[in-house]
């Protein structure tokens, strides 16, 4: 009953949110993240990439896939998107969550932007990902200041403060010991930052078809 409860409310604020605000998402290429809960993903896949959800024409492009990296149930999900508003918008829709619950899904966190600054080609085609959802003061101060130009980095228009660096890794562990580090703090604090989430992910497959899975 409490598991109704909560998904009735959010369908609720998934159809009163396009009424609430204007959507900050642009008709525009753009990349789409999502960590959530998934207790089948082989489920997850055969149910998302159904046919009927039309995925092509709901403006996504490419697939890739990561297990987080400290719990195994929860996985984040990176789309390459034609547009962006409009993979946005089936994702926050009822149509999704009904098609996918039968997995056993959790509320999706959604991060999205379009490239401001493209990613180096990996050495190789399945490493890990940090990715890293940055609040700072000045966006172009910060840019200045940080030290590591290895990580694309995604931004919207509407929210100027925010952007996303999305970096793959050979190493998740040691990425992720330092990032968490007090040095590393110390310097994202002096070049502006004021608040960051951090998400490590571990390969696990991508793909381009996008009506059926692989």
């Amino acid at each position: 009953m409490k598991k109704l409860f909560f998904w009735l409310c959010y369908f609720a604020l998934v159809l009163a949110a396009p009424a609430c605000r204007e959507s900050l998402y642009p008709n525009a290429p753009g990349t789409l993240f999502i960590r959530q809960q998934i207790c089948d993903l082989s489920d997850f896949k055969t149910r998302f990439f159904a046919p009927k959800n039309d995925l092509k024409n709901r403006g996504f492009l490419t697939y890739r896939f990561y297990r987080d990296i400290g719990d195994p149930k929860t996985y984040i999900l990176v789309f390459e998107c034609v547009d962006l508003k409009k993979a946005v918008e089936f994702i926050q829709s009822s149509n999704f969550i009904l098609s996918c619950v039968g997995a056993g899904i959790g509320l999706p966190v959604i991060w999205a932007g379009t490239e401001e600054l493209p990613a180096p080609q990996p050495v190789a085609g399945r490493e890990s990902l940090v990715l890293v959802r940055y609040e700072v003061k000045d966006y172009e101060s910060w840019k200045k200041r940080r030290d590591r130009g290895d990580a694309g980095l995604y931004r919207l228009s509407g929210s100027p403060g925010v952007v996303i660096a999305a970096q793959k890794v050979g190493d998740i562990q040691k990425a992720r010991d330092r990032m968490e580090s007090p040095g590393e703090k110390d310097v994202m604090s002096a070049a502006g930052v004021t608040h960051l989430d951090i998400w490590f992910g571990i390969y696990l497959e991508d793909g381009t078809k996008m009506d059926g899975g692989s």
